[in-house]
């Protein structure tokens, strides 16, 4: 709960891939990626914790700049810190079944957290599919450091076929502090790499 509850805030470098008249063009960048702390809200109807998540800067493609930005904004129940959903622009997200995180992880051990229905809104009245979010531990090379916690979100349409993977990853010290590494996203459009600088 310490990342719902404090947030933070990181220097990050983008680089991926993006489709420009049918062809796979490289960029590159540099931006901040913002997570707030949590504040009170709403979601599907109840009492929620609310936690948003900015990724903004410029990107180069082909010689050209452009600004980027995205947000998403996390909802965990109040008290227990139970995963409920997510919601963006284009998204509403329900956890099927709220879960919470381990509260101790060794290298080597992995799990799937949840199962989370898609929708186009609130109104949840229009299906995007499903996604499944799991996780894995990589214990470290040199005893006593940070092991890697890694978060993949493999996302599917309504036809079952995968069409994305999220994949964020996070050094998680003895003392439980959890440090930024990295998030990627994959799709049949391009990719998108964010790395803490």
């Amino acid at each position: 709960m310490n990342l719902v509850n404090m947030g933070l805030m990181d220097n990050v470098a983008l680089s991926g891939t993006v489709l420009v008249n049918g062809n796979s063009v490289p960029f590159t960048g540099t931006g901040t990626l913002t997570v707030a702390p949590a504040v009170s809200s709403m979601f599907n109807s109840s009492q929620a914790l609310a936690q948003t998540e900015t990724i903004s800067g410029t990107v180069t493609a082909a010689g050209q700049s452009a600004p980027y930005s995205a947000e998403v904004t996390d909802y965990y129940a109040t008290g227990s810190g139970a995963v409920l959903g997510e919601s963006s622009a284009n998204e509403y997200d329900v956890v099927q079944s709220p879960f919470t995180y381990p509260t101790s992880v060794m290298g080597g051990s992995n799990g799937i957290l949840g199962t989370v229905s898609r929708y186009a809104d609130s109104s949840m009245g229009v299906s995007l599919g499903t996604a499944q979010l799991s996780y894995a531990v990589t214990a470290p090379v040199d005893p006593g450091s940070p092991v890697q916690v890694q978060f993949t979100d493999k996302i599917y349409d309504t036809q079952s076929t995968l069409i994305e993977t999220d994949v964020t990853a996070y050094t998680l010290s003895s003392s439980n502090v959890l440090t930024f590494i990295s998030a990627s996203a994959q799709t049949t459009s391009g990719t998108l790499t964010v790395t803490a600088q």
